[in-house]
């Protein structure tokens, strides 16, 4: 992800400026829809973020793919933005942030978990009634796989990690006994 201090200012200041959760939902989704067409359009991506078309130009087709979409206007509004500020590179980043920006906006953290395998229901439905217990509030959790971690998982929430994985467990051991 390019820049992500910037990428989270953008996200944001979008969830900020929008109003409830019906409104959160259509502006994410049309603006997923956006970036599927430009990712899927060499042409548009030229077009829309090569540094030296003027940016008159670059205004006008954004407004054609917008009207033809039927976008909202603070969909509108916000791409116009990252436009105007030679940002629109940035947008697949603000997309993969803004929906836990949106639920920290709301008081719901969410974690970011990792296992080697897929966790069951019910284990998902333990570690997520564990975090409340911990939170004393609701929690969202986005699970993921990662190999590496041999066995166990990591839990993440922001820049706090707990690692009870057998990789880190292992890490730890090595750290100990290089210091002796």
């Amino acid at each position: 992800m390019k820049n992500p201090t910037l990428v989270k200012r953008y996200a944001e200041g979008l969830a900020a400026a929008l109003a409830s959760p019906a409104e959160y939902e259509a502006v994410y989704g049309q603006l997923a829809v956006f970036d599927g067409l430009v990712e899927s359009r060499d042409d548009l991506r030229a077009a829309l973020l090569r540094p030296f078309l003027n940016v008159s130009r670059k205004t006008h087709l954004l407004k054609s793919l917008l009207e033809a979409m039927q976008a909202e206007g603070k969909t509108i509004r916000f791409l116009d933005l990252l436009l105007r500020h030679g940002r629109l590179e940035i947008l697949p980043g603000v997309l993969e942030c803004l929906p836990a920006v949106w639920r920290a906006g709301r008081g719901t953290p969410t974690f970011e978990v990792c296992s080697v395998v897929a966790l069951s229901a019910a284990q998902r439905a333990g570690l997520e009634a564990e975090l409340e217990r911990l939170e004393k509030r609701a929690v969202h959790c986005d699970y993921g796989l990662d190999p590496a971690l041999v066995g166990g998982l990591t839990v993440r929430k922001g820049n706090r990690i707990f690692d009870v994985s057998l990789k880190g467990q292992l890490d730890r051991l090595k750290d100990t006994i290089s210091e002796r």
